[in-house]
């Protein structure tokens, strides 16, 4: 892989990056991803430090005979405008954006924003109407019913909460997008066929803590549930293995270490007790409110809409990017809320749905690795994984 480089731009917000490793990532997302065709409605969603990207994207696309077109987001902006608003601005303030995501056959999103936190002041009840507002178009039409891909871009605030230089950050990004996906693709081919003939499914991590409080172990059936197998057919970087368990059959405790984020709002060191599928009790040791807006949200908020294991070989190391840290290889992730409803993932029938239809959709992530404490992937008493290694040999390539 070339020498990774970056020289400042013309504002702190947008970096600049060698155009060859730029250039990679825009050809996969646009012939590999999203399969953009003649004819086709564009949309690029961007923050503004994703500019470079975005250039290279709308001119592949127009390359290939696509229609471009794009949308800026800024949430320092819009956290100052929906502060004050009424329940009816609040209500339309996507609308104009809405109506391009509805016209679009193709999305890509660039998330790079100055602060992942800017919402973090906003009442979580204004913020909930704010999504409400976006999640018709968004959520629904955009996963449903057209073709996207979602990329966070390396920014110099997400690794000053890595406490890593921006060029180690940088390194470790362009290495995490620069793996043999073709050669995953088919390990993870291997590891659908054995999760979608499992029934049962346990996920231990850091099981000899001392503090028991601090172990997670979490039981759930996946009988009649199938697995879909994503490298960057949805996101960029890949990879992950992921379908939901049976709505109601989770049970156990889950400790998630280390800070997360959910609409803005910060978290730390979380806990979950599920029973029957639902968590029963949650705490956290800073940030504890937030999770219980998250948890009231809705009907479907304290059940779990998707289970998946992370596989990249190039993510070794727990991340606050909730979308690199998913991809890690040697974790699982569970997504309290709203399940996946395709029935078809890269022209193969899935069965994703497990009846979850909340309004949020969060992912949360815990390592096996040994360095977290270890763990294990066991399917119907069957240890597939132990301390973030694949077991079976055909999978070794997602073990890096």
């Amino acid at each position: 892989m070339p020498q990774n480089k970056f020289i400042a731009g013309y504002s702190k917000e947008i970096q600049f990056f060698n155009p060859k490793l730029v250039e990679k990532i825009a050809w996969d997302m646009v012939n590999t991803s999203t399969k953009v065709k003649k004819g086709d409605n564009v949309l690029i969603h961007m923050d503004p430090g994703g500019r470079q990207l975005a250039l290279e994207l709308a001119k592949l696309s127009v390359a290939k005979g696509a229609r471009v077109y794009y949308l800026i987001q800024d949430r320092e902006l819009n956290a100052a405008i929906v502060e004050h608003e009424s329940k009816k601005d609040i209500a339309r303030f996507f609308s104009f954006d809405n109506a391009k995501f509805f016209e679009a056959d193709v999305s890509f999103i660039i998330r790079a924003p100055k602060t992942a936190f800017a919402l973090e002041n906003i009442p979580s009840i204004v913020v909930n109407k704010l999504n409400s507002a976006a999640q018709p178009a968004l959520m629904e039409y955009r996963v449903n019913h057209s073709r996207w891909c979602l990329i966070y871009w390396p920014t110099i605030k997400e690794a000053r909460i890595e406490k890593m230089s921006y060029e180690e950050y940088v390194k470790l990004f362009f290495n995490s997008c620069n793996q043999p996906w073709n050669t995953i693709q088919k390990a993870q081919d291997t590891l659908k066929s054995t999760l979608d003939k499992g029934r049962a499914l346990d996920l231990l991590a850091d099981p000899h803590n001392t503090d028991k409080q601090k172990r997670t172990e979490l039981h759930m059936s996946i009988q009649g549930m199938t697995f879909a197998n994503s490298t960057i057919d949805k996101n960029y970087p890949g990879a992950e293995v992921f379908s939901a368990p049976v709505k109601n059959s989770v049970n156990g405790r889950v400790f998630a270490r280390g800070m997360y984020s959910y609409n803005g709002k910060r978290m730390r060191d979380i806990s979950l007790v599920f029973e029957n599928g639902k968590v029963v009790s949650a705490s956290a040791r800073k940030g504890e409110n937030h999770l219980a807006d998250i948890l009231n949200t809705d009907a479907g908020s304290r059940y779990v809409g998707e289970v998946a294991l992370g596989t990249n070989p190039g993510l070794k190391q727990r991340l606050f990017n909730p979308l690199l840290n998913e991809k890690v290889g040697g974790s699982f992730h569970i997504a309290l809320g709203r399940s996946y409803q395709n029935e078809r993932y890269k022209g193969k029938v899935v069965k994703l749905f497990n009846g979850n239809e909340s309004a949020i959709h969060w992912d949360i992530t815990i390592l096996m690795r040994k360095p977290y404490g270890g763990g294990a992937v066991i399917v119907d008493g069957k240890i597939i994984q132990r301390n973030g290694v694949f077991v079976p040999r055909n999978l070794g390539v997602l073990n890096g």
